[in-house]
């Protein structure tokens, strides 16, 4: 049963007043982040819950009662003559579904096979999710090694000027001390940093066999987002898997509330019967009929099923309030992540170039080495706070195209 039909890109933007953006170059192949959602457990535990389903659907539409066969054989004796006869007695029954109860039960079957195909898209959603926060936190942690390298280069290099600046007498052994003090720091946070991206690479590819983990170089910039918050906002919700399921399994408790109450009629069992008494000299055919009495039992059952079926409204009502605060909270958190990159970006810069400068005087004698390490310092600090805000807002915008299904879509059903 298809639930959702696939559609491009821009069509899904369009239809939402949102322009399309394109596949972000921070994140793997489509194709293989697909292949790879495709494999893990829970999706196809949930892929298997619509057989499930299906079969039970199968079980609804052929009802509960099948038809039962009744023999049996006795022996007639009269106490006047002591004549005995043989007889015996066949009978067959079925209990009927009716007052539409079997109708009701193939809606219910075909309910909830499409509260199955939800929880599905639901799952495979999720699991999109999941593998974003793990490819990004593994992807932070690859560069940090990488940006920590960098910088322990750029401070071994410095420590060999300065070495060579001691040995020709142009500057105090204090400065050597300075500078290798801050390369071994450096270099230990470098080796720290390796350490953790090895960790989270490893638990990457045990948790998405194949998968490897891919920095381009150079990171790309975010792009500002085609659209506003109400605009996405409006985009996430007009196709939202955990609504969609939550309505569902509210229509599926109200629909099992609703043949409970079928129930409270019984259903009857019809029969027929043949029998052969005094060696056959007699013979019967007939027709049987019985029926439950109603009591408080079927009762009960019935007002528990509306009990169900109003907790499965409101939960619903409360997923769908959850889903419209996150999706403004996804919608909000791309542009402020856009716009943080953008100014610490411009910071970067700003002390990249004042290290140049410094640079350029204590080359000159006009500037000091603590000085000199001061303005390196705060510029790698900056371009770090920089580059983990550039993650950050990646992932944002990657989160949000995610959310409405711009990327990574469910489309079998």
């Amino acid at each position: 049963m298809k639930f959702h039909a696939a559609c491009s890109i821009a069509a899904l933007a369009v239809s939402c007043g949102v322009a399309a953006q394109e596949y972000p170059a921070s994140l793997p192949p489509q194709e293989m982040v697909r292949n790879t959602l495709e494999q893990l457990p829970q999706v196809k535990a949930a892929r298997n819950g619509i057989d499930l389903e299906e079969a039970n659907a199968g079980r609804l539409r052929a009802g509960p009662y099948e038809w039962t066969v009744k023999g049996g054989v006795q022996r007639r004796t009269e106490t006047v003559s002591s004549t005995r006869y043989r007889e015996n007695e066949l009978a067959m029954e079925r209990p009927m579904r009716w007052f539409g109860k079997g109708d009701k039960d193939r809606v219910l079957g075909e309910q909830r096979v499409k509260t199955a195909g939800f929880a599905l898209a639901d799952t495979w959603h999720e699991a999109g999710r999941a593998f974003l926060r793990n490819w990004f936190d593994a992807m932070r942690e690859a560069r940090t090694a990488a940006r920590l390298q960098e910088q322990a280069d750029l401070l071994k290099q410095q420590s060999d000027i300065v070495r060579k600046r001691v040995k020709a007498g142009d500057a105090p052994r204090v400065e050597l001390m300075l500078t290798e003090t801050e390369y071994d720091r450096a270099s230990a946070a470098q080796r720290q940093a390796e350490q953790r991206a090895a960790r989270m690479l490893s638990a990457l590819q045990s948790q998405y066999p194949g998968m490897q983990l891919r920095v381009p170089q150079p990171l790309p910039e975010p792009a500002p987002l085609a659209g506003g918050a109400g605009e996405w906002k409006q985009r996430i919700l007009a196709d939202n898997h955990e609504i969609e399921l939550a309505r569902s399994m509210a229509d599926q408790e109200k629909l099992n509330a609703e043949r409970l109450a079928l129930d409270r009629v019984p259903d009857p069992t019809f029969g027929v019967r043949m029998a052969q008494e005094r060696d056959r000299q007699e013979k019967i055919v007939g027709v049987t009929f019985s029926i439950p009495l109603s009591g408080s039992l079927r009762r009960s059952q019935h007002e528990a099923g509306l009990a169900q079926a109003r907790i499965a409204e409101d939960k619903a009502m409360q997923v769908t309030v959850k889903a419209e605060s996150e999706a403004m909270s996804v919608a909000m958190n791309a542009e402020a992540a856009y716009e943080t990159w953008h100014r610490l970006a411009q910071v970067a810069k700003q002390t990249d170039d004042n290290t140049a400068l410094v640079s350029k005087a204590y080359s000159l004698g006009e500037a000091s080495l603590s000085e000199l390490l001061l303005a390196r310092r705060q510029s790698m600090e900056a371009a770090a706070s920089a580059e983990a805000m550039q993650l950050d807002a990646l992932e944002a915008q990657a989160r949000l195209l995610l959310d409405a299904h711009l990327i990574w879509q469910f489309e079998e059903h």
